[in-house]
C-alpha cells in the first residue's frame, strides 16, 4: 500500500475515532465493503437474496470509480454483497482500477463461475485475496444448502485455479464455511477437502439473519443455547484438524457471551450497495430498504458519513436501547438466546 498526502493524519484520526466512538467522524474510512452486484446464480438457503424484493442490478465501473475517487484515504476494499461478484462483467476492471490507486482488494465467490477464463482474469487483475464458499464436503448436503450449485464443479474449479496460481502469493485464497444446524459437524471435513484442493486456509462464520424478519423468526426456532455450545466444541475440533493438516483455521461472527457489543463498524467502515446506498453494517446492510443513510452517487460521502441520521445511529449503539436492526446480531450477544 502506498501512502498519499494526508493518509497518516487520517489514519491517526481513524484510530482515535475507533477508540472514542464519537457520533461525528473526523476521518474517512480506511476500509469499506462494496456490493458489485445483486445478481446471483444460486439460491442459497441462508441468504436473503432469493426472498428479497430488490431490483437486480450490477454496479457499473463508472459508479465504482466515483466511490473510489470520493474516498481519498481508502486502503482496503472487499467486493462482497448479496450477489455473486463474478456475474458483474466489469468486476476485473474494478479490481484493476482499485489496484492502480494503491488499494488492497479482494472478493468472495461461490466458485461455480470460476472457470479458466475467470481464473486468468483474477490472476491478471492483481486481486489480493479470494474467499471461496463451501458449506459441506458432503455432495447432497452442500447442494441442498447452495441451491443451484454442483460440488464437483466447485471442486474442479478450485483445483484448477490453485494450479494456475502456482506459487504466486496473490491472491491469498481461503475457504469460508457458514455454520448452520444442518452442516455444523461437516466443518472438519471441509478443512480436509480444502487441503486436498490446494487451499490451506479455512474460516468459519455463523449464519446471520440479514435483519430480515422472516429469517430472524426462523433462526429463533432453530437455534438455542445448546446449539452455540456445540459451535464452540466444533470450532475446537476444527482447529485441531487444521493443525493436523498443516493449515490454518479461524472464525468470525461467533458471539462471545461475555461481550455486550463486539461491533465497531459504524466508526471504521461502511457497506455500499450496488445502488450506491451507504449502510452502516457488514452483515445487515445488504438491504437498503431496511436502513441506509444516503446515496453516494448523488451525495458527497463525507456528508453522508456525518449526517444527522448516521450520528444518531452511533449514539444509539452506545446506549442501552440499541437500534432494531442490531437486535439478534451475533455482534450483540445480549440480544441473542445464548
Amino acid at each position: 500500500m502506498s501512502l498519499k498526502r494526508g493518509d497518516l493524519k487520517n489514519l491517526a484520526m481513524a484510530y482515535l475515532n475507533l477508540k472514542l466512538e464519537p457520533s461525528a467522524m473526523s476521518s474517512y474510512p480506511i476500509m469499506i465493503q462494496i456490493e458489485p452486484t445483486v445478481h446471483c446464480n444460486l439460491e442459497c438457503v441462508m441468504c436473503a437474496n432469493p426472498i428479497s424484493s430488490r431490483k437486480k442490478r450490477h454496479m457499473s465501473l463508472s459508479e465504482f470509480k466515483k466511490i473510489v475517487d470520493g474516498m481519498p484515504h481508502l486502503k482496503k476494499m472487499s467486493l462482497v454483497g448479496a450477489g455473486e461478484p463474478l456475474m458483474n462483467p466489469e468486476l476485473f476492471d474494478m479490481i484493476t482500477y482499485a489496484k492502480s490507486r494503491g488499494i488492497m482488494i479482494g472478493f468472495a465467490t461461490n466458485a461455480m463461475l470460476l472457470d479458466e477464463a475467470s481464473s486468468k482474469n483474477i490472476l491478471e487483475s492483481g486481486a489480493d485475496w479470494l474467499n471461496i464458499s463451501i458449506d459441506s464436503a458432503d455432495r447432497d448436503r452442500y447442494e441442498a444448502i447452495r441451491k443451484g450449485a454442483k460440488l464437483e464443479t466447485v471442486k474442479k474449479n478450485i483445483k484448477r485455479f490453485m494450479e494456475m496460481k502456482g506459487k504466486s502469493p496473490a491472491p491469498d485464497v481461503s475457504v469460508w464455511f457458514v455454520m448452520m444446524r444442518e452442516n455444523l459437524t461437516d466443518l472438519p471435513d471441509v478443512i480436509e477437502l480444502s487441503k486436498s484442493l490446494g487451499v490451506k486456509k479455512v474460516c468459519a462464520q455463523l449464519e446471520h439473519n440479514w435483519s430480515n424478519d422472516k429469517i430472524k423468526g426462523d433462526m429463533r426456532d432453530r437455534y438455542s443455547m445448546a446449539f452455540y455450545a456445540r459451535v464452540r466444541g466444533i470450532l475446537a475440533m476444527a482447529k485441531k484438524t487444521a493443525e493436523r493438516e498443516g493449515g490454518s483455521f479461524d472464525y468470525v461472527n461467533v458471539p462471545d457471551p461475555a461481550s455486550s457489543r463486539a461491533c465497531k463498524w459504524p466508526w471504521k467502515s461502511c457497506y455500499i450497495t450496488a445502488e450506491g446506498f451507504v449502510t452502516p453494517c457488514c452483515l445487515q446492510g445488504s438491504d437498503p430498504g431496511i436502513m441506509n443513510f444516503g446515496n453516494i452517487f448523488t451525495s458527497d460521502f463525507f456528508d453522508i458519513w456525518n449526517s444527522p441520521a448516521y450520528r444518531d445511529f452511533r449514539k444509539a449503539l452506545r446506549s442501552k436501547e440499541i437500534p432494531r436492526i442490531c437486535v439478534e446480531c451475533t455482534a450483540y450477544p445480549r440480544t441473542m438466546r445464548l
